[in-house]
């Protein structure tokens, strides 16, 4: 479902496929940091513990407190939505939180409260931000050769939050321009590194970036260590991360111009991958996955938001050709054909899998979608409310805003709002359910409402001063003390966060 923000409205366009946010740049400076974790205590009576992580010793936690740097690691995210273009797609997401949290319960952050996103992006890059925020690049996704290889980017990422590596960074260069780290942090989430950093600061020094980069390689070399043991418990194969690795550092040389974000901001080199396969050796085996969901959520993000939809059309035709039956391929290439326009021919394809999956709900997503495309609006819809009532039923709100986004689009703007009501109540942080809850509001007349939802939705995205004035414009349009009063409260609200961070 592709849904495009033309002046805060949202419009029908060549695909209802692709839930994702494209915005304009908007910087964000921030210095986040928390107490560091000693994952040695809890894990010191295990069989790994040759390979125990070093307790460097540091002040960090004087610096900010751990709720100061969650309040700074939200307020990173929101803005970097603004920036980048953060994919809302709730299967997507879904997907790599599920990953991402089966390796959080292996660490010494198990129970904590982690967030896990993916940004739109064809370089390979991922970044973390202090609080429990891990962003992958789809480029991650779409060429990993497992499920262990995406995984050992998500637990190399959260042992950088773990291990407090930003804290103690400001530790090590506390005397340093406190905006140059700023400027390196929001780098690394830009895909920028270093070179990113100074260009779009002009205050760190040459030094001051040497300084950093060069304590960073330590941090890498922890991070992979610990991100191994998590791999190990969380039941997938340690191999997987100096094999991607190597094969990243591999594929790099041969592309010197069209280098790997990913090793700009994560320094790589031969004795890092060198020292994990030598840590490896240490974990037993890992036992065989099933990785059907893996090559499928593959699938999607490869041909969903492919650039060229002729050339991924081409790929999946190939590899059946070859012999592939997969259901991966065969998604794979259906869901080409249906973003190439070729509508009557994805319909075959879905038929012939639904078929085959009766009950594999991506795929009848997918075969509803087709139909929404090829404006087979009522079959489309009627697809989706069956898909919906079942999956509500069985406690699984995954199909929601697929149905209430093309609810919005055709009109029904009554039942959309109720069920995205619902939705925003289940996932707070997720922006674009406010927008089309404004759509939704603003079509049915309830201006008020419609301008309330907009604020929200910005201030999700770190706009905080558009937000307010959304907000000022609801008020305006209250027709209850009770709206009144609680749109000014909610003013105030924000006001009182914009200044906490400023004075941090």
């Amino acid at each position: 479902m592709n849904v495009v923000l033309n002046n805060l409205i949202i419009k029908k366009t060549n695909s209802w496929r692709h839930i994702k946010l494209c915005a304009y740049f908007f910087a964000y400076i921030g210095i986040v940091s928390f107490a560091c974790t000693n994952v040695n205590a809890q894990y010191s009576t295990e069989s790994d513990h040759f390979d125990m992580l070093p307790d460097l010793g540091s002040q960090e936690s004087s610096y900010l407190s751990e709720a100061d740097a969650a309040i700074l690691g939200k307020a990173f995210i929101r803005q970097s939505r603004f920036q980048q273009p953060y994919i809302s797609d709730p299967e997507l997401v879904d997907y790599i939180s599920r990953l991402g949290n089966k390796l959080l319960a292996a660490s010494s952050d198990a129970g904590k409260d982690y967030h896990f996103y993916l940004i739109d992006n064809n370089v390979i890059n991922a970044f973390a931000v202090p609080g429990g925020h891990v962003a992958l690049h789809t480029a991650i996704l779409t060429k990993s050769k497992s499920e262990s290889e995406l995984a050992s980017v998500i637990g190399h990422e959260i042992s950088h939050i773990t291990q407090n590596h930003i804290g103690r960074r400001l530790e090590s260069s506390r005397y340093d321009n406190w905006i140059a780290i700023g400027g390196l942090l929001a780098a690394a989430a830009v895909g920028g590194g270093a070179d990113a950093a100074q260009a779009a600061f002009g205050v760190a020094t040459a030094s001051i970036i040497d300084r950093q980069l060069t304590y960073s390689r330590a941090f890498e070399s922890e991070a992979d260590s610990l991100g191994i043991r998590l791999m190990s418990r969380a039941g997938f194969d340690p191999q997987a991360m100096p094999i991607f690795f190597k094969r990243l550092l591999s594929e790099n040389r041969l592309s010197e111009l069209n280098a790997f974000e990913f090793l700009r901001s994560h320094p790589l080199t031969i004795e890092r991958i060198s020292e994990s396969s030598e840590r490896i050796k240490a974990y037993p085996p890992a036992k065989p996955v099933d990785e059907s969901e893996f090559l499928l959520m593959q699938a999607k993000a490869r041909a969903g938001y492919a650039s060229n939809t002729e050339q991924m059309r081409d790929f999946y035709r190939d590899e059946i050709r070859k012999g592939s039956t997969s259901l991966a391929t065969r998604y794979g290439y259906g869901l080409a054909l249906s973003q190439n326009h070729e509508y009557d021919e994805a319909r075959i394809e879905f038929k012939s899998l639904i078929a085959d999956y009766p009950d594999n709900v991506s795929v009848r997503l997918i075969d509803a979608d087709n139909e929404l495309e090829a404006n087979n609006i009522d079959r489309g819809l009627a697809l989706l409310k069956v898909l919906y009532e079942q999956q509500r039923a069985l406690g699984n709100t995954i199909i929601d805003i697929y149905y209430a986004n093309a609810l919005v689009l055709t009109g029904h703007y009554s039942d959309a709002i109720t069920i995205l009501k619902s939705a925003i109540k289940d996932n707070p942080t997720e922006p674009y359910p406010h927008i089309l809850l404004s759509r939704a509001y603003g079509e049915s007349g309830e201006e008020m409402l419609s301008f309330l939802e907009r604020g929200e939705f910005h201030y999700l995205r770190g706009n905080y001063e558009f937000s307010i004035r959304q907000f000022e414009r609801a008020e305006r349009l209250a027709k209850t003390r009770y709206n009144q009063l609680r749109l000014q409260a909610r003013i105030v609200d924000v006001e009182n966060e914009i200044q906490q961070l400023e004075s941090l």
